[in-house]
């Protein structure tokens, strides 16, 4: 019977995952407007704590319209300046790409090693332009689908309303219905806890990474402020190749190692301060995820989402975690998936 079972799991899940492949350009869209709607929500509650007089706060409806056309307004923005900064670090990759090779043929010969086949496996692992053209996809698959994602935004702001109470009403017992319709808004809470605390400590950690650019001179600091900022959104991994980017590049950049160790040292201060310190204070090690588990999802959703999947793959299985966390018959997985066991 368990075999039975554990084969039944095991081809749902490959059957899932190859709908989600094929299917991608209808998910990913949906996904990212899910992110963007909890961001909305979020923004929503804390302009609706404005008050208007000593007894009056600001109207749900008009707290929600201002945080819509914001979240709108930012995510153009954001669209925009990657869009027109990515044209210009395309154009200059090939000549990174060549000081890049004179750097590592330069630093083969003073440590004699032998060039002829590790340089090659070097440079073929390190591809600026490569790289750079796999993040100007994403932009262009972003911008491609904004019309539509806002589309969805929309109708699940329609649906929020009314969503826990047809929930909650699938159920017939008065009592169960509050318990599911409890673990619906705790499950809620914990979600947009989780995107709106994330976004505010990857802009921070992107802002204070431009000061740090902008000072020592490295080239593009916009561009690579906005990487930052995405990539922030995967724990760990991400931390770590936000920095070896413009790390690597103003290595490529300067003829001496100062600039070089000065990014490095700041840059890595500014994650450790934001990531291992300030976050953590403000969202708790309840929605974080285990290292390993984020590697083989981030292996995992590249492989069917391509590079949007790897941006995507965190705020999936946090959001998946979460709920399981919420259930006794899935909680065993949602401790497996955790940072330190505790949820």
């Amino acid at each position: 019977m368990n075999l039975i079972n554990f084969s039944t799991i095991f081809i749902s899940l490959v059957l899932v995952f190859y709908i989600l492949s094929i299917g991608k350009s209808f998910f990913i869209p949906i996904v990212i407007a899910v992110v963007i709607w909890y961001l909305i929500i979020a923004m929503a509650s804390f302009f609706g704590k404005i008050m208007l007089n000593e007894k009056r706060a600001i109207p749900r409806w008009l707290a929600l319209s201002f945080s819509l056309i914001s979240i709108f307004f930012i995510f153009w923005a954001l669209i925009s300046l990657l869009e027109a900064n990515i044209q210009s670090v395309v154009s200059a990759a090939p000549g990174y790409q060549e000081k890049f090779k004179a750097l590592a043929i330069r630093s083969f010969n003073a440590m004699h090693i032998d060039q002829s086949s590790t340089l090659d496996t070097v440079l073929e692992s390190i591809n600026l332009t490569s790289m750079v053209g796999n993040l100007a996809n994403f932009a262009a698959t972003l911008a491609k689908n904004i019309s539509m994602i806002f589309i969805y935004v929309l109708f699940l702001l329609a649906e929020y309303r009314t969503f826990n109470d047809k929930f909650a009403k699938l159920f017939k017992d008065k009592g169960q219905q509050k318990k599911v319709s409890d673990i619906v808004v705790k499950i809620d809470q914990d979600i947009k806890t989780y995107i709106s605390i994330k976004t505010i400590a990857s802009f921070v950690t992107a802002c204070l990474s431009f000061v740090v650019l902008v000072f020592v001179g490295v080239d593009f600091p916009v561009f690579w402020a906005l990487i930052i900022f995405l990539l922030n959104f995967i724990p760990t991994v991400g931390s770590i190749v936000a920095v070896i980017f413009p790390v690597l590049l103003t290595l490529i950049q300067f003829d001496t190692l100062g600039p070089f160790i000065v990014v490095l040292v700041l840059l890595m201060s500014v994650q450790v301060l934001i990531g291992n310190v300030l976050e953590p204070k403000f969202m708790g090690k309840s929605l974080n995820l285990s290292p390993l588990v984020i590697i083989i999802s981030l292996v995992l959703w590249g492989n069917v989402w391509g590079v949007t999947g790897m941006f995507l793959c965190v705020p999936i299985m946090v959001i998946l975690n979460i709920v399981l966390s919420k259930f006794s018959k899935t909680r065993s997985l949602a401790i497996i998936f955790s940072a330190s066991g505790k949820i």
